[in-house]
């Protein structure tokens, strides 16, 4: 499993390699899969290297709500936030790398897949119910 990660890890900083619009077969293939897993949650998947990004998808209720201003700072601020967390942290280097990161909002659910030191996907979603989350929250609230 592991490998296959690496793998698919490697194929897609390739990607970000590259330079062009167009979407290459790994990253096309992860859109096509988290749209399948999840149509209607899905809300929108982009990539980034350093602070440039593509949005790879868009919710079409999204890009009718937002003008194109907002969209482009909305992905500047969720890019700020993927490079915010370093691929590798010398206090948990036991832990190994870091393969992603959740972010669990009231409405939305925010997922980072960092691909190297300043490169990425991330992905959002509603938020819907999240037993792990909203479990906590049962506990937590009267905390």
């Amino acid at each position: 499993m592991e490998d296959t990660l690496r793998d698919v890890e490697a194929d897609i900083q390739a990607d970000l390699d590259e330079e062009g619009e167009t979407l290459s077969e790994p990253l096309q293939d992860l859109v096509e899969a988290l749209r399948e897993d999840n149509a209607e949650g899905l809300r929108a998947v982009a990539r980034y290297d350093g602070d440039d990004h593509q949005i790879l998808y868009l919710r079409d209720d999204l890009r009718e709500r937002f003008s194109d201003d907002e969209i482009r700072r909305r992905a500047k601020t969720l890019v700020m936030k993927g490079l915010a967390d370093p691929r590798t942290d010398t206090e948990l280097d036991d832990y190994g790398e870091l393969d992603a990161t959740l972010r669990w909002f009231e409405n939305a659910i925010l997922a980072i897949y960092p691909t190297g030191e300043w490169s990425g996907i991330i992905a959002t979603f509603e938020r819907r119910q999240s037993p792990l989350v909203d479990a906590a929250f049962d506990y937590l609230d009267d905390y």
